[in-house]
């Protein structure tokens, strides 16, 4: 029944609302069901999940919704079986809460405001590594990584690689901003600084905008394949627009400056035109905070490893792929509640800094 919820392009877009509004519809389709009224138990029993999620129109809504679509299991359905059928968690109604900014995500989690959130690798090892001056380190745990996302070096310019930027316009995001610092490891894996290339203080929309007057030549971008914003410029045959991929040893230096997951590839076909290439991906990690009750967390973990729960988070979208809940190395520690429960060995958790939180 959790067709409705496929993720991707073609996906039904939700409003926030539709977020929070289905998951809390299912205790109404249960009794039109079941055609009883909830006993006292029921109400008493049923607990409730928030997921924070990037705004709605991103990937990263649908596939919140889709997750708390297949962990909803609230009270008045017939117990689980073993039958190779989705189910959920009993009891449980989870909701897909959309925040303003995907950058709210990681804060709202640390700070006990909502109890679990999807956000990059990156967001929750600065989280608890790199906060900003007067915030404490976030004491976030990981119950599973969720699905990937990856790095698009975008040029309008004759070079075949990074390196070839050195001298060319490019945009590096604003002083202090995510996109800041992600141009500058990528430049710094290829043996390039700041000052090697003729830098442009623009980020996100603004970027992508020069890109496509041809006021610079490249930006770099970590977002879900496709992406909607470069299939929009690709759409549009932008002149000598295409893919720069991110190989070899530069690639290997960038996945130790960068909490990135491994090497990947955007395929041939995935933007009009466009070639695809190999380059490094970022996982999406679910994140757990301080208000996510200790005994719910195994349970969330067992209903997210298991083969027809996966199977139904991805149904109806095959360009989307579910990676493993657990990865070598990860940018917090998997939650403690959760020995035991994945077959894969424990990751590394990526060390901080030196002389910084843990």
């Amino acid at each position: 029944m959790w067709g409705r919820f496929g993720l991707g392009p073609a996906a039904m877009r939700f409003s926030w609302k539709y977020g929070l509004i289905l998951p809390l519809a299912l205790p109404l389709a249960a009794l039109a069901v079941f055609a009883r009224p909830p006993a006292e138990s029921d109400v008493k029993s049923t607990r409730y999940l928030r997921i924070a999620v990037d705004p709605s129109g991103e990937r990263g809504f649908d596939v919140g919704a889709a997750l708390a679509a297949m962990l909803s299991r609230p009270p008045g359905l017939p117990a689980c079986l073993d039958d190779g059928r989705p189910c959920g968690v009993s009891g449980l109604v989870a909701l897909a809460q959309s925040q303003p900014e995907r950058t709210d995500i990681v804060g709202a989690v640390a700070r006990g405001e909502i109890e679990t959130g999807l956000a990059p690798a990156d967001r929750v090892y600065a989280a608890r590594c790199q906060p900003a001056p007067g915030t404490p380190p976030a004491e976030l745990s990981i119950i599973g990584e969720i699905y990937n996302e990856a790095l698009h070096v975008v040029a309008r310019t004759r070079i075949d690689d990074v390196a070839g930027l050195k001298g060319k316009r490019v945009a590096i995001g604003v002083p202090g901003s995510d996109e800041r610092r992600l141009a500058e490891r990528v430049l710094s894996a290829y043996g390039l600084t700041l000052r090697q290339v003729r830098g442009v203080d623009l980020g996100e929309a603004a970027a992508l905008a020069a890109l496509a007057d041809g006021q610079v030549d490249a930006l770099f971008r970590i977002a879900a394949v496709p992406d909607a914003a470069i299939a929009d410029l690709a759409a549009k045959a932008v002149d000598g627009l295409h893919l720069l991929p991110v190989t070899g040893d530069a690639a290997s230096r960038l996945s130790g400056l960068h909490p990135f997951g491994g090497m990947g590839q955007i395929a041939d076909g995935a933007y009009e035109g466009l070639e695809g290439v190999a380059t490094l991906m970022q996982p999406i990690v679910w994140v757990a905070g301080p208000a996510l009750p200790a005994g719910l967390a195994p349970k969330l973990a067992r209903a997210l490893s298991s083969d027809p729960n996966r199977a139904a988070m991805v149904r109806g979208d095959r360009g989307f792929t579910l990676v493993r809940p657990v990865a070598l190395r990860m940018p917090a520690p998997l939650h403690p509640g959760l020995e035991g429960i994945y077959a894969e060995p424990a990751p590394i958790v990526m060390a901080c800094p030196k002389g910084g939180p843990r």
